[in-house]
């Protein structure tokens, strides 16, 4: 008989309730902390308790319907995990940068009281409108051997990304920046996962797998050691969370799911099988990144055995969940699964939305060409077309957002800084233009005493077919 699992989240509790929570979000987004960036917070200075959230954003965001999986990379999957990330690591206790009085009232702000009351409240909200999509139509009823096989998808499915990621950036000559955008994602965001891991650890949440049983987020595969030469190499080396403009969403909710799960005792089982999978996902960075990175290992150091260590990996979830369901019976061990399968779609969600954007990124003059194009296009078809028109003024800085529509940015007058990576400067004086696709994270400052510009918004088709140009030998797309 087939047995019925509560999913791991669900949205419809809050149907009709949309309205409260935003006036509970935007009371929480107006704390000091959450106020949009300054033109000089690109990079936040080591400054942990710094968190820009773009608040005014909620002042249109409805949050009524929630996140699906093709839309994991639009605004309201990036305001919502960046401000449930933010509540999260309310508790997470880190020192002041000094002693001096404004720095001690911004360390104090940053943990008051009223802060994480609110934070409180509208976590619950945020985690059903995120992960819903993560839980839908699963049941958690699949055998070990279908549920195990899982990771080693897992593991294949992020080798066979790598490998193809890897070679773009080569192709397109941007493998130092890819390099530095990708361990913005996986390295700067890995001290919040263990985090994670560690705060369920000490509630007891492994208690019921041996040692050697349980999923880890720290080894030799990739080893701290290898991490740090890479970023170093590329560039990044400040504190956590220096790089935050720059966090995808999807990237944050691999971190959100492990925190919203550490929280709930009754969801231990669905938390074990998440570890599980992000268990996974880190081990085939570790392999990518020993193979794209192997100047920068020590010479006596051996490659690993891909294979071996999947399959270790593998059978060491298989015995969880055969202990779980010894021990505790198939509800318990149907949630490992839940847990592991919501995983398992986050992971698949992440690799698009970290491709899409390194396709952007690493062929950001293609996209210029693109953009030209399509002014062209429009002043011949739709001279019409709908369009947003902003007037700046000085060192207006645009806390890095995406938009839900495809669109040009088309200088009118005056100059502006445009960037979507740690470090880039597309620098767009009057006539230039470039095309942002659908979901691609990107932020701005005028550098002229005033900048005006416009943004088309064009048809899905439109931008299809020239994308697809991307993957044409260069002398076809020529």
């Amino acid at each position: 008989m087939t047995q019925s699992l509560p999913p791991l989240f669900a949205f419809s509790p809050f149907d009709g309730q949309s309205e409260h929570y935003v006036s509970l979000i935007k009371q929480f987004s107006a704390a000091h902390a959450f106020r949009s960036a300054t033109v000089d917070e690109l990079l936040l200075d080591d400054d942990y308790h710094r968190r820009p959230l773009r608040p005014e954003d909620f002042e249109f965001l409805k949050f009524m319907k929630p996140v699906r999986p093709h839309n994991v990379s639009r605004l309201p999957a990036l305001a919502s995990n960046r401000t449930l990330l933010s509540i999260y690591e309310l508790d997470v206790m880190r020192l002041p940068r000094s002693g001096e009085p404004a720095e001690w009232q911004h360390f104090s702000d940053f943990y008051r009281d009223d802060t994480k009351v609110l934070g409180a409240q509208i976590a619950p909200f945020l985690e059903a409108y995120a992960f819903e999509y993560l839980a839908e139509g699963v049941d958690g009823t699949e055998d070990v051997s279908s549920a195990s096989a899982r990771l080693a998808q897992i593991v294949d499915d992020e080798t066979a990304f790598w490998s193809e990621t890897f070679g773009r950036l080569m192709r397109n000559d941007y493998l130092e920046e890819g390099l530095r955008f990708i361990m913005v994602q996986r390295w700067a965001l890995a001290l919040s996962k263990r985090r994670a891991v560690a705060q369920a650890a000490a509630s007891g949440f492994f208690d019921m797998l041996p040692p050697q049983e349980r999923p880890s987020l720290t080894g030799d595969l990739p080893d701290d050691a290898l991490l740090e030469r890479v970023a170093a190499a590329c560039g990044v080396t400040r504190q956590q969370h220096a790089y935050w403009q720059f966090y995808l969403p999807t990237s944050m909710a691999k971190c959100n799911l492990l925190y919203a799960l550490a929280r709930r005792p009754d969801r231990a089982f669905g938390f074990i099988g998440a570890v599980f999978a992000a268990e996974a996902e880190w081990v085939a960075f570790g392999l990518a990144l020993e193979r794209a990175c192997a100047h920068l290992q020590p010479a006596a150091r051996q490659p690993a055995d891909a294979a071996a260590r999947k399959a270790e990996l593998v059978a060491r979830f298989a015995n969880a969940q055969r202990r779980i369901a010894e021990r505790f019976g198939a509800a318990a061990s149907g949630q490992c699964v839940q847990g592991a399968i919501a995983g398992q779609r986050l992971a698949e969600r992440g690799r698009w939305d970290l491709g899409e954007q390194l396709r952007w990124l690493s062929s950001i003059r293609r996209y210029v060409e693109f953009a030209q194009r399509i002014s062209t296009r429009i002043d011949a078809e739709c001279p019409d077309i709908d369009r947003e028109t902003f007037i700046e003024p000085h060192e207006m800085c645009s806390t890095t957002h995406v938009h839900n529509d495809h669109r040009l940015v088309t200088i009118q007058e005056g100059e502006m800084l445009f960037w979507g990576n740690v470090g880039m400067q597309l620098k767009m004086n009057q006539g230039d233009m470039v095309l942002i696709p659908d979901g691609r994270l990107h932020g701005s400052t005028v550098v002229s005493g005033e900048c005006t510009y416009h943004q088309p918004i064009i048809p899905d088709d439109w931008v299809q077919a020239l994308v697809a140009e991307l993957e044409q030998p260069a002398e076809a797309a020529a």
